[in-house]
């Protein structure tokens, strides 16, 4: 039950739990969402930053370049950041935002929810990830760490699956 009080991504923790408990079966480790990225080179943007931490714009663009190109070595994709001026949305929306914010997922406030992210598709949503702003955002001391929550909460735009296993990226 500890594990559950952990701060972490906001995705249920179990998927089906009904179908599961009649059938009695094992529980799977992951949930495939059965959506892929059809194209290998993907546009990305920060939309908007952290407003109470003292992450700067330009720490954030490059951790997330950073990340990116971690996802990129490890699954053939390639990411190129894009300006608000482009002509096209990206496809993944990085945005730093407060309890509702316009998705099924409001966050709760500092400690909680951390992170949350949307399976490729062709929805406007699709691929987007957003972070609890009243987190208090760090790079190395303390606080909540920006590295350490941006790579599991790119697991989910990146790859076709979430894993509920504790030991998992998804659980912090």
């Amino acid at each position: 039950m500890a594990t559950m009080h952990r701060p972490r991504c906001s995705l249920p923790d179990v998927l089906g739990a009904a179908e599961l408990v009649r059938r009695r079966r094992r529980r799977r480790r992951y949930a495939l969402s059965g959506s892929v990225w059809k194209k290998r080179t993907l546009t990305w943007r920060v939309h908007s930053f952290p407003q109470s931490s003292a992450l700067s714009q330009e720490m954030v663009r490059t951790l997330m370049h950073h990340a990116l190109t971690t996802w990129g070595v490890e699954s053939g994709l390639k990411f190129q950041e894009v300006g608000f001026q482009s002509p096209t949305e990206p496809d993944i929306v990085i945005d730093f935002a407060r309890a509702y914010h316009q998705d099924s997922y409001p966050f709760d406030g500092q400690g909680g929810t951390l992170a949350h992210a949307f399976f490729p598709g062709e929805h406007s949503i699709s691929g987007d990830t957003h972070f609890d702003d009243e987190e208090i955002w760090t790079y190395g001391s303390k606080g909540t760490t920006f590295r350490d929550v941006l790579s599991p909460s790119l697991s989910v735009p990146m790859k076709s699956h979430v894993s509920m296993d504790a030991v998992s990226v998804g659980f912090l």
